[in-house]
């Protein structure tokens, strides 16, 4: 039977150009220890006794040559020697393959041990068990993700090897309050499911997700920074959509990112220093966008209350504005979004391609394209759109926006309960953002 040598080049062609890099198996603690074919079967047997193995690799002018094995070695005298005793040795793994990679081949061929050789060199032998240990220790039992330590030497193994990493630092909003709310057994499965959705929307080949602390989940990616800023993306549009007919309250999330900007080789550098680095970076971005929405979310609540007095300002003479249609496309990053409004007797449609958006955003701004037509001299930016719950479960949708008026711009905020057609309260809450703006004048 031929061996097989399995290389990270071989890994490579099977998992594609992305492929990434955890910890390799010449990391582990591998020992060194052979013995030749003239070596006598009594010596062998007080090697493996010695150092506790079941099997030891046998090597002639540096080339390994086959295995003995406790089984292979029973049966021969001590005055023998080891080469009666050979086994062959199917299976040689690279040194630079990643342990997970090691434990998925031992699992195909069916194999308690190979020899690991690293630049044509003997490393030592690596067992079942070694591997074992390794995967399972860190491990994070409620979510089954690998806790950061294994995102610390992924990130350094691919700086090592010249990938560009980006780093996405996820952490749950108000998640103690969530907690306190509903309880921590409520409280982790809300974790498991937000785990679950992270893990089925990345890609293995270029991604690692890992659990960071008790409501923090971090993602590093070789992706491109433009690629890695659609994934956070889509990873905001996919929290909504996890507890929709669920019996928990949904939650939301926000992403800080780092990286991904390298234009150039990187210097021989402090690998580490340079991966937490991207880590706390990653994670003050977070803090940052927190805090941001903290504000909107206060500036949507006098929103909120300016909606409920302007409804009441209305003039009786004006045309009413209603949503006639939406047509997007969640599942398609680039795809185009239409909505069409109704003015009085008029109707007319507003187009805005997503580009990476959200689809919730894409409404928004289409729907401000479809009043911009009808109010050419008042066209509308919209700032920001969140879709929130509150405390009694209701979904609400909050958009921001500002409304030129000549020289002067005003800024506007609506706000709409979301009940049946989540697509359509988006753009009524963009009508009632523009709606607002006739405080600071004449609009209609």
């Amino acid at each position: 039977m031929a061996r097989t040598l399995i290389t990270v080049e071989s890994v490579s062609r099977i998992g594609g150009a992305c492929r990434g890099i955890m910890l390799s198996i010449r990391a582990l603690k591998l020992l060194p220890v052979w013995l030749s074919p003239d070596h006598l079967v009594s010596t062998a047997r007080i090697v493996l006794e010695g150092h506790s193995l079941r099997a030891i690799a046998v090597l002639e002018d540096g080339q390994l040559v086959g295995m003995a094995t406790q089984e292979s070695l029973a049966g021969e005298s001590e005055l023998s020697e080891v080469r009666v005793a050979l086994e062959h040795a199917p299976l040689v793994l690279d040194g630079d393959l990643s342990v997970r990679e090691a434990a998925d081949y031992f699992v195909r061929e069916n194999t308690e041990f190979a020899p690991v050789t690293f630049e044509g060199k003997f490393m030592g032998v690596v067992t079942s068990n070694m591997l074992l240990r390794e995967l399972g220790r860190s491990w994070d039992p409620l979510t089954g993700l690998s806790w950061s330590d294994q995102l610390r030497e992924w990130g350094i193994e691919n700086l090592k090897r010249g990938s560009e990493v980006t780093i996405l630092f996820i952490d749950l909003d108000q998640f103690g309050q969530y907690n306190k709310r509903f309880g921590h057994i409520v409280g982790d499965h809300v974790l498991q499911k937000v785990a679950s959705m992270l893990s089925e929307s990345i890609d293995p080949e270029c991604d690692l997700l890992v659990r960071y602390g008790g409501d923090e989940f971090a993602i590093g990616t070789l992706r491109e920074r433009s690629d890695s800023e659609r994934l956070a993306a889509m990873l905001k549009r996919r929290v909504h959509e996890v507890f929709i007919g669920e019996a928990e309250e949904g939650v939301d999330f926000t992403i800080g990112i780092q990286g991904g900007k390298r234009n150039k080789e990187r210097d021989n550098v402090h690998f580490a220093a340079t991966l937490d680095n991207l880590i706390n970076l990653a994670s003050k971005d977070c803090i940052a966008q927190k805090n941001a929405k903290e504000t909107l979310a206060e500036r949507d609540s006098s929103a909120v209350a300016a909606v409920e007095m302007l409804q009441d300002m209305v003039p009786d003479q004006l045309d009413p504005i209603r949503v006639v249609s939406v047509f997007a496309d969640d599942h398609t990053s680039n795809s185009l979004t239409q909505v069409i409004i109704s003015v009085g007797d008029s109707v007319v449609s507003g187009v805005s391609a997503r580009m990476g958006k959200s689809v919730i955003e894409s409404i928004a701004h289409a729907t401000a394209k479809a009043l911009e037509r009808k109010y050419p001299d008042r066209p509308m930016h919209i700032n920001d759109i969140h879709l929130t719950q509150s405390a009694d479960g209701k979904r609400i949708v909050t958009v921001s926006a500002q409304v030129n008026l000549g020289d002067q711009s005003v800024v506007v905020g609506g706000v709409k309960t979301v009940e049946q057609d989540l697509y359509s309260d988006v753009a009524m809450a963009a009508v009632q953002a523009f709606l607002q703006a006739k405080n600071a004048g004449t609009l209609l």
